[in-house]
């Protein structure tokens, strides 16, 4: 990795549900020996007993699971893949006990958009100065095709932008602001067990600033990534302005898996 703090992307495959499942059975079984329990029943809980629906023009809820099972296992396939070319894999992804990855000697945070998955990731203990010895970070990630959330989930200013701006640039803001309260929510281990709205994003089309949490100060910086916001937030510092985004297919990543040696 170019850079100490990297952002993955590889998109879902556009594929009929029954070869969705079969993608998903495909990173299942070349995951399995790197995943510890917790983590392996976090991936599979996903449509497992959904059956096939080809209906065309339709997302039906089967292939809504089947495909955040598909990309909750390929977000952990490019860590592996991403750790094992640096020589340090040694151990498996486990959680910790607010539902965070972890890996020893790194600095995770995952994401999903419904189109894509995502993995953030630092060496830990390195580059004090810009915050990556810290514990936490937290990534979002939005399709840009996705509705934005209730207008419950913003304070009212944030919805108001400059004058005569079309609805759609508003909604565009409207999910790049979400980014940032869940990143944010994310890197504190908060869940949603915080109201989003009272969670500050700046101003119209700010991409960076910092947050006074219960759980201490965070920075966070949003970034455009093909048919995406997305935006990183870490513990005690706003992320590097320069941020490499690496994207790379399903079938390379499927196959950088599948070469991964296996734990000695």
């Amino acid at each position: 990795m170019p850079h100490p703090l990297t952002i993955l992307y590889t998109p879902l495959p556009q594929a009929s549900m029954h070869e969705l499942r079969l993608w998903r059975c495909a990173f299942d079984a070349a995951l399995a020996p790197w995943l510890d329990a917790r983590q392996l029943e976090h991936v599979r809980r996903f449509g497992q007993n959904v059956a096939d629906s080809d209906v065309a023009g339709q997302e039906a809820p089967g292939q809504i699971l089947i495909e955040a099972a598909l990309s909750r296992l390929m977000a952990r396939a490019q860590l592996i893949t991403a750790t094992a070319l640096h020589g340090s894999l040694q151990n498996q992804i486990q959680m910790d006990s607010r539902g965070r990855p972890l890996l020893d000697g790194w600095r995770v945070a995952f994401s999903h958009s419904g189109r894509a998955a995502f993995c953030a990731l630092a060496p830990a203990g390195q580059n004090a100065d810009i915050g990556l010895n810290a514990p936490d970070i937290g990534l979002d990630a939005e399709a840009l095709t996705s509705p934005p959330p209730h207008v419950s989930a913003f304070a009212t200013h944030e919805l108001a932008g400059p004058p005569a701006l079309p609805q759609s640039a508003i909604e565009r803001e409207a999910l790049r602001r979400w980014t940032i309260k869940e990143a944010m929510l994310k890197a504190a281990g908060l869940g949603l067990g915080m109201q989003p709205a009272h969670i500050p994003t700046g101003r119209f089309g700010q991409r960076a600033g910092r947050w006074q949490g219960p759980l201490g100060l965070f920075g966070w910086r949003s970034l455009a990534c093909p048919g995406h916001w997305l935006c990183v937030a870490l513990a005690g510092h706003v992320p590097p302005m320069q941020m490499t985004v690496l994207r790379q297919s399903p079938h390379t990543l499927l196959r950088r898996l599948a070469d991964v040696p296996p734990q000695s």
